[in-house]
């Protein structure tokens, strides 16, 4: 299965992109759409976890919860791969963009994921 990881190039890209996907019908949004904006959560609030997001002390914005409902409906009918629910290379830079000092090793990590998975022409 082809994996549509995205990494935002900021937090307000990545806001824009979860705005896009709760303004709309999440089950009608394209698959690249849909793990844009699930890839921008996890950037934006990497202390969510998608397990347990309807638990009341899970921490889960209200508003959010809708794209983690909609998350698991896909993973559930296989349109999601495993790096797709858990997509923790967005939650890592979304941290690693939020620190201060970053090492070498930290720095070239992120250049590889931007590389890799990051949005074209978005900023």
């Amino acid at each position: 299965m082809q994996t549509f990881i995205q990494i935002p190039t900021s937090k307000r890209s990545a806001g824009r992109h979860v705005r896009n996907a709760l303004n709309g019908s999440l089950e009608q949004l394209p698959k690249w759409d849909f793990v844009r904006a699930w890839c921008s959560v996890a950037y934006l609030c990497p202390g969510l976890h998608p397990d347990g997001f309807d638990d009341p002390d899970s921490g889960w914005p209200r508003e959010l919860k809708r794209l983690a409902s909609e998350a698991w409906r896909r993973a559930d009918a296989g349109e999601l791969a495993d790096e797709e629910l858990y997509p923790c290379d967005a939650q890592w830079c979304g941290l690693f963009d939020r620190m201060f000092l970053h090492l070498p090793d930290e720095t070239q990590r992120r250049v590889e994921l931007a590389a890799a998975f990051g949005e074209c022409g978005d900023g």
